[in-house]
């Protein structure tokens, strides 16, 4: 599945050809992420899209993919933080992703996948790892009060991995088929003030909410993306002395990696897929599953593709 000039389109290339350290991946659910959204609106693009993957081995070993190949030896590789690498590669976006029968990953980019998590939901691997990430920049611990703006997929992940670590949380979400996901997961209103504010809606309004939500000397936790300008709140920030962290993608912490992390929680909350899974379509529909994912009057949260 690539995006072109005349929009999303289903196009037939070669069979990749693996490499020196390739692993073939003959997927079974590719996930669109909102990043696809926003890259399909910049025109033709020369990769095949998708880097929330999973799907089997040729020896037939179900796996999920992490989609970051990255060099391995530099200070950030070493430390744990390979996400941060500066010569890393990304499916779906530098290199050809998993919107495809099939894709080659690196060795290190395989996850195994825990008993209880289906191939058809461990694309979900990817992206809940995003939200593990944040929790941990966050600093986030059993007993703390989190609240989660945001009720797509980031939100609605983190509002799973916040419950699975012992949180009271509340969330703020915009539409009624987000907030029934929510609650389903256990989230309540987001009543009060919190020690850690996830921001996972990626707008200037929703950040002036977190640092609202927050408690004096209160952390947020800049999930979300932001493909406009920000305005900050200034005031707030100094009044309440407010940290704010960044959070990109998923690496190592604890020594455990945060793709395993999110699979474990996938694995041990079934929920989780349930709620973060709206519409599944085949990659010959590809072009209704993108129209579906970019309409959020359609209810959808998560769509996947199986090839």
């Amino acid at each position: 599945m690539r995006s072109t000039e005349a929009g999303v389109a289903v196009v037939d290339v070669g069979a990749p050809e693996p490499g020196e350290g390739d692993v073939r991946v003959r997927v079974g659910a590719s996930g669109i992420c909102g990043s696809d959204l926003h890259l399909i609106g910049w025109g033709a693009l020369p990769v095949t899209l998708g880097h929330e993957v999973a799907g089997w081995l040729d020896d037939g070993t179900p796996v999920a993919v992490e989609p970051v190949r990255r060099c391995g030896t530099c200070e950030r590789c070493r430390s744990g933080d390979t996400h941060l690498c500066r010569s890393a590669v990304t499916l779906g976006v530098t290199a050809d992703g998993g919107m495809a029968d099939e894709v080659l990953v690196g060795p290190e980019c395989l996850v195994p996948l825990p008993d209880g998590l289906a191939v058809g939901d461990a694309g979900l691997v990817e992206p809940v790892a995003c939200a593990v990430h944040a929790l941990a920049r966050a600093r986030v611990e059993a007993g703390m009060r989190v609240a989660v703006i945001g009720g797509g997929t980031l939100g609605v992940a983190a509002v799973a991995a916040a419950r699975d670590a012992g949180c009271e949380v509340g969330a703020v979400t915009r539409h009624p088929h987000q907030a029934a996901a929510v609650e389903a997961l256990g989230a309540g209103p987001a009543e009060g003030r919190f020690d850690v504010v996830v921001e996972a809606a990626g707008t200037s309004s929703a950040f002036a909410e977190a640092t609202r939500l927050a408690r004096t000397r209160g952390t947020v936790a800049v999930l979300g993306t932001y493909w406009d300008e920000l305005t900050v709140p200034a005031m707030p920030l100094s009044l309440k002395e407010l940290d704010v962290v960044g959070c990109l993608a998923y690496g190592h912490h604890g020594g455990e990696r945060e793709v395993e992390a999110a699979a474990g929680l996938l694995a041990r909350r079934p929920e989780l897929a349930g709620a973060l899974v709206t519409h599944r379509f085949g990659l010959d529909d590809a072009p209704e599953a993108f129209r579906v994912a970019g309409d959020r009057a359609a209810g959808a949260i998560k769509v996947v593709l199986e090839p």
